[in-house]
């Protein structure tokens, strides 16, 4: 047994780390590579619930890696910010930043609630949106179009055009057919698709999303808290628990 627990130890070891980090040797101690394999299989087969509990341990550690990247970041995500889109009052005291892509299912599911915690009476939460462009091929044409919508004072109204559209819907026509309907100026809105401005704003978001270790939309901070994926709870527990720190401090 104490041979066997000291073996799986060892595999254990291996798989948290990778095969690019650590290389499985040929033996351990006199036995054969072979030997060890068949030892490690058959206990993992007796107990199939280890291989469960070794996942959930990595999954928890990357979790919090991913976080504690995203929450060092928070800093300089704010101070790139200037000319972000911003939806609510620009000097509210709690800031959601949202990494987001048009073509995320989840964050579809997610706009009602993000646009009802700005919208709230209270008036205490801005979004910031960090566009995602890469996802689908559909994404960065979706990322751009909203840029453009902003210079005309339309974010908001072509933020949510582009979230409610069906995943894939976001041709050149459909987004045209959008804008027109939100009353931008078309010749002026395809100028700014394209232009310099907004290319540079899509490849600063590329850099962001590699500074925060974001890994998936929807992400988000709040207040330099991070919440990986659309948790509704979770998120509001955080916003409570965010509005209660600021009360303390009046």
């Amino acid at each position: 047994m104490r041979v066997t627990i000291s073996i799986l130890a060892a595999a254990v070891a291996l798989s948290a780390c990778g095969q690019s980090e650590v290389k499985a040797p040929d033996s351990i101690g006199r036995m054969e590579k072979a030997e060890v394999e068949a030892i490690v299989r058959e206990y993992l087969l007796r107990e199939p619930e280890m291989l469960y509990e070794m996942q959930s341990a990595y999954q928890v550690k990357e979790s919090l890696q991913q976080a504690l990247k995203a929450e060092g970041a928070w800093d300089k995500l704010i101070s790139s910010s200037q000319n972000d889109p911003i939806i609510g009052r620009k000097d509210a005291p709690i800031t959601i930043i949202e990494f987001s892509d048009y073509e995320c299912s989840v964050c579809k599911r997610a706009l009602p609630w993000v646009i009802a915690q700005v919208d709230d009476r209270r008036g205490d939460v801005r979004l910031i949106v960090k566009e995602s462009a890469w996802k689908e091929p559909t994404s960065e044409p979706a990322a751009r179009a909203a840029l453009a919508a902003r210079k005309q004072g339309k974010y908001r109204e072509m933020h949510i055009a582009l979230m409610k559209a069906p995943f894939g819907a976001h041709t050149p026509e459909h987004i045209e057919g959008m804008a027109r309907s939100i009353g931008l100026d078309l010749p002026r809105f395809k100028a700014d698709m394209i232009s310099q401005e907004v290319t540079s704003q899509i490849a600063k978001y590329g850099e962001e999303y590699e500074i925060a270790g974001i890994q998936g939309t929807p992400s988000f901070l709040v207040n330099g808290t991070f919440v990986g994926g659309f948790d509704q709870a979770g998120l509001e527990s955080l916003l409570e628990a965010k509005r209660a720190e600021l009360k303390e401090k009046e």
